[in-house]
């Protein structure tokens, strides 16, 4: 009977063990899901930056190219 009580115990130790390891596991995928929201999300206010910087650099070379006819013209 000793034997069936050492198995017992056992089985009891391994499949809290298991039940433990599936929990884990559950956080760690919900916590790789947010992480990859998250990158997705940077990633898409990185590319919204990098157009509004081109558009204001755009605007700009506008800007510089009026000045330099504007100047052009005023030596002349």
């Amino acid at each position: 009977m000793e034997t069936m009580d050492i198995l017992e115990s056992k089985i009891k130790e391994t499949l809290s063990k298991k039940t433990k390891l599936e929990a884990e596991h559950k956080n760690l995928s919900e916590e790789i899901l947010k992480l990859r929201e998250s990158i997705e999300k940077l990633e898409k206010q990185r590319d919204d930056l990098e157009k509004e910087k081109d558009d204001i650099k755009h605007k700009l070379d506008g800007v510089i190219e009026k000045v330099q006819i504007y100047l052009s013209r005023s030596e002349a």
